[in-house]
């Protein structure tokens, strides 16, 4: 899929001054220059433009593509154009694509080591989330040959955004839950969800706002962006944070075939560049990028109320569900043909603690509730 060109007239030019001042041959470039030439990778797109993950994405080709000095660049496809996003990890692992990003759990038995991300309560911090995603599929031999097995390359994971809850009524706790028709994503969300007393109703994303206007639902549990981002702020007024945490991810991956193929010195390239925006710069990327989300949220005459639990209202709710959703997550790893899930959710766990920290940045999307409460 991916082609390699020749330099521009730019690069031959300066390639041959530079040799000649040398006294070198025009062929005896340094081995990395981009005298080599350009990679140019195919890219399948699941990020909707506007949307935090779609800043997100091309902060990392924009970062690949600087620390490679153009001997790499992405041939950036528009939303959905190559692959739908529930193909995106197919397309990037039979070849059809050599770079994609999508949502992990619209393929969760191809990604049974970053779903577990979303199990409700499990991580919320946003950085020590990615960080901890991001050392797990670098270290640990599970999700390694999972990646293997599949054909990829990891490049990064981030979590979608803190789950918000929102209604026609307000919702303040646990009881109030109960009898809601909500749409929501992610098994081990839904579970939690339907646990509480939540009749969910299994919609697609664009069929939310109708849903809601016709009365198929009452309520959606989902990112901020999503509330803005597909208007369902001017469905429902009632905007709340219940405490569950991250819920749900979106993830980058390189076809293997296509990264093991490119010259050592780029891949080693490619992999710090990696690490460096999985351990920081992703976060302060979506941070940034969730400013404008807030703002929605700010704009919108149509929400009456956007707050937050009061702690016990949420560890209410964390003791109801107990075990809960990592018990869904477990079997689905298993059934995914993760050989250990508990082992798996163990090092995750281990991993997650060793990257919580009272300086990483905390999730935009849950200081926005201030924001607005200190506006209205």
């Amino acid at each position: 899929m991916f082609n390699r060109k020749g330099p521009s007239r730019l690069t031959q030019v300066a390639a041959a001054a530079a040799a000649a001042l040398l006294g070198l041959s025009a062929c005896s470039g340094a081995e990395g220059s981009s005298a080599e030439g350009t990679t140019t990778i195919t890219v399948a797109n699941a990020a909707l433009e506007g949307t935090p993950h779609a800043v997100v994405y091309e902060a990392y080709l924009d970062l690949i593509e600087d620390r490679t000095d153009g001997r790499i660049e992405f041939d950036r496809t528009s939303f959905e154009a190559l692959c739908g996003m529930a193909e995106v990890a197919q397309c990037v692992s039979d070849g059809r694509a050599d770079f994609g990003v999508s949502v992990p759990d619209y393929t969760p038995n191809v990604f049974p080591t970053s779903t577990l991300a979303g199990v409700p309560f499990l991580s919320p911090d946003i950085q020590a989330t990615s960080a901890a995603l991001h050392e797990m599929h670098t270290t640990n031999d599970q999700a390694m040959a999972m990646m293997e097995k599949n054909n990829l390359h990891y490049a990064a994971t981030w979590p979608v955004g803190t789950l918000f809850i929102g209604s026609k009524e307000p919702v303040e706790n646990i009881d109030d839950l109960k009898g809601l028709s909500m749409r929501a994503s992610g098994p081990a969300t839904q579970a939690v969800l339907e646990d509480a007393g939540v009749n969910m109703n299994a919609i697609t994303a664009g069929e939310t706002y109708e849903g809601l206007q016709r009365g198929v639902i009452d309520s959606v549990a989902s990112a901020l962006d999503f509330a803005t981002g597909y208007k369902i702020n001017e469905q429902v007024g009632y905007w709340t944070d219940p405490g569950l945490g991250q819920y749900s991810t979106y993830a980058m991956w390189w076809n293997a075939s296509t990264f093991d193929a490119l010259p050592e010195d780029l891949q080693t390239v490619i992999d710090e560049a990696s690490a460096e925006f999985n351990n920081g710069l992703l976060t302060e990327t979506y941070n940034e990028a969730v400013a404008d989300v807030c703002q929605g949220m700010m704009d919108a005459t149509t929400v009456e109320n956007f707050d937050r639990w009061d702690d016990a209202a949420s560890e209410e709710w964390r003791a109801s569900a107990g075990d809960l959703g990592k018990s869904v997550w477990l079997k689905q790893a298993a059934d995914s043909g993760l050989e250990d899930p508990e082992g798996y959710l163990e090092a995750y766990q281990a991993s997650y603690e060793s990257h919580v920290s009272e300086d990483n940045p905390i999730d935009a999307a849950v200081t926005c509730v201030d924001q607005w409460q200190a506006q209205k």
